[in-house]
């Protein structure tokens, strides 16, 4: 049975942890009281009222749920033909999708460029479908779709105004009848000026009614029906420059930048997706958090192939793309993935230009635990036998259970800086049930790889686990470390699950945000790692850390934290369990964390936290009225 997005906001996955909690391992009560300890750590309520966490981030249902959507698009007719879909195309790709793809998830078609041809605008200078030569509008195509329990995507910047609409002295802003559309523009302020024809300007943002006019596209395609808007060129209304080519037309600045980004969250609320393409990204992504909810980061499609995927140039530049491949883009930007921060866009997948089997299942296995969209941009007349890999149940299940995993981290030094600080061939991320999702990569072109991930030093699972390989379907036993010998562009994707009794969500692969990064810099730790940077003057918002975590029904769970405090005194941090939705489950509360003397000491804290039945995410930060800093190594949890 198919599972969509949105129902999935309001439920937890597939996989349960009653087997973990209902049949907790018996040892447990016994050793959680002798484990380690520095201090003598004490149980916690955590009773003292908190404040909510300060999040910089848009926070949206859509960011919260994890991985992106499952979708169509026409980016595979539209960029061999440079040209816009005819709707014949349109229609029959769109048909194929509800019976070969729509079972399996795929639930949205989206269009993309080549928009100039649609001049035909609304009263208020919207335009009211894809092309001129199209016969159905907006209105149209979203009822075709929904009867087909899909929804329609639209491809369009609320930045851009049709020279058609700014010529007709008829249309005005929607809510401002005084202001006509050409009062919002600057003379000559050409999208891509002297490239398209000159078709489109830029909302010039500082004039009056702008405003209006930029929420208003948002509304207006939100009414149609639209849940998903994908807003692309937002380099070149920053600063006008391009990477590749210089410059393409005037710049509108950062802070106009920032601004016009504002309004179209505003707008957007929680009922529609914000896809953000090409950003520059400057100051750490920190514009596009606060108001999107998925951004590209890597060079488009193009042709597609292993070259997209893999090559191109692999180190950072400052400005759009930021790196060139998925690959890098996906490990450059990992900081900034999870649940409540981005889902991170690795653009469309042609599954029919890659050379093997082999490298259709490392592009899509890097997708998946990226938690990227699984964008297809093949058409149901060049796919042919290829379409298999977009629709393997097991993978799937992984994408709707929400998994966002991130590359081995050798160290707490950003990519952009050092190249070698993460590992772009091994990957891992937690389920909400705790269990673990390891994938292996081999990027080379000539030679065969033993690549592996260690439970216990690289994931800090104690003991041996079951380790199922999911593009096999094949349960391989119970193993200490994920393993394959891969060939070249070839991969491996395993489940893991721990035989602990007790589930353990460790930090390190948890999603971080308000500047909470990774560091191994401090001994003792469980693992590969610890968030670090839980402390006051980091980035805009409060550090936090935040799990996803299922629980098979609603009732009072005992967590644990593991800890470091090297601080004289005791410190404090805000938690919380809330729904995706953003309800509240339990808390704000404060939790007091003792000194252990030594940021190398690691001590327990133990506290009670009310969850609901399902998926609850879990998070723990350094708000405004908290004290100190702690370093967090794990979080686990049991019934009682």
């Amino acid at each position: 049975m198919a599972i969509t997005r949105r129902a999935l906001l309001a439920s937890s996955g597939l996989i349960s942890l009653a087997t973990a909690l209902e049949l907790a391992d018996p040892a447990y009560a016994a050793t959680r009281d002798t484990a380690p300890s520095t201090t003598g750590a004490t149980t916690a309520r955590g009773s003292l009222p908190a404040a909510p966490l300060t999040r910089a981030s848009r926070n949206s249902p859509w960011t919260r749920k994890g991985a992106g959507p499952l979708y169509w698009n026409i980016y595979g007719w539209s960029f061999p033909h440079n040209a816009p879909i005819p709707e014949d195309e349109w229609k029959a790709n769109i048909d194929w999708l509800a019976s070969d793809f729509a079972p399996s998830g795929y639930d949205m078609a989206c269009t993309d460029g080549w928009i100039e041809g649609s001049s035909r605008t609304t009263e208020h200078g919207y335009i009211t479908s894809y092309n001129d030569a199209w016969t159905h509008d907006w209105d149209y195509w979203a009822a075709y779709l929904a009867q087909r329990k899909m929804t329609l995507g639209v491809y369009y910047n609320p930045l851009w105004v049709h020279r058609a609409a700014v010529e007709d002295p008829t249309k005005t802003v929607v809510g401002r009848p005084d202001v006509k559309i050409a009062d919002i523009v600057a003379e000559n302020d050409f999208f891509a000026r002297d490239i398209g024809g000159n078709s489109l300007y830029w909302v010039d943002v500082t004039k009056p009614g702008a405003r209006e006019y930029v929420q208003g596209y948002v509304d207006y395609l939100k009414k149609i029906g639209v849940p998903f808007l994908r807003i692309d060129f937002l380099s070149w209304y920053e600063d006008g420059m391009d990477a590749n080519i210089g410059r393409v037309n005037a710049a509108h600045g950062r802070d106009n930048y920032v601004k016009a980004l504002h309004w179209i969250n505003e707008a957007a609320g929680d009922s529609m997706e914000v896809s953000l393409v090409m950003p520059h990204l400057f100051d750490n992504a920190a514009a596009e958090l606060a108001n999107g909810d998925m951004v590209r980061i890597n060079a488009d499609a193009d042709k597609g192939g292993w070259e997209r995927l893999s090559g191109g140039r692999q180190d950072w530049q400052n400005a759009w793309p930021n790196w060139f491949n998925p690959f890098c883009g996906f490990t450059g930007w990992s900081h900034r993935n999870g649940r409540g921060q981005l889902i991170l866009d690795g653009d469309f997948l042609r599954a029919h230009t890659f050379a093997s089997d082999e490298e259709r299942k490392t592009a899509v296995t890097l997708m998946t635990i990226a938690g990227s969209p699984i964008a297809i941009a093949d058409l149901y007349s060049d796919i042919g036998s290829s379409g298999w890999v977009f629709t393997q149940p097991e993978v799937l299940r992984l994408h709707e259970q929400g998994l966002v995993g991130k590359p081995y981290y050798y160290n707490g030094t950003p990519y952009s800086q050092n190249p070698t600080s993460r590992d772009t061939e091994r990957w891992a991320g937690q389920l909400p049930d705790g269990s673990w999702v390891v994938a292996l990569f081999n990027r080379g072109d000539s030679e065969t790889v033993e690549k592996s991930l260690h439970f216990s030093r690289d994931l800090g699972i104690a003991g041996s686990a079951k380790v199922r390989d999911v593009w096999a379907r094949r349960d391989l036993g119970l193993r200490t470390e994920a393993r394959a010998s891969l060939a070249p562009h070839a991969s491996a994707l395993f489940h893991i699950t721990p035989q602990r009794g007790v589930t353990r969500f460790h930090a390190a692969w948890a999603t971080w945000g308000g500047g909470a990064n990774f560091n191994n810099n401090h001994a003792g730790y469980d693992g590969s790692g610890f968030a670090d940077k839980l402390e006051a003057g980091g980035e805009p918002g409060d550090a936090l850390v935040t799990f996803a975590v299922e629980a098979p029904r609603a009732g009072t769970y005992s967590v644990r934290w593991r800890y470091a405090n090297g601080l004289a005194s005791s410190s404090t941090m805000t938690v919380s369990s809330e729904r995706a939705d953003r309800t509240v489950v339990d808390g704000p509360q404060k939790v007091t964390f003792p000194s252990t003397t030594s940021w190398d000491q690691w001590d327990n804290q133990s506290t009670k936290l009310r969850l609901q039945a399902g998926l609850n995410l879990v998070t723990i930060g350094r708000g405004a009225s908290d004290v100190g800093a702690i370093n967090l190594n794990w979080m686990e949890l049991r019934l009682g």
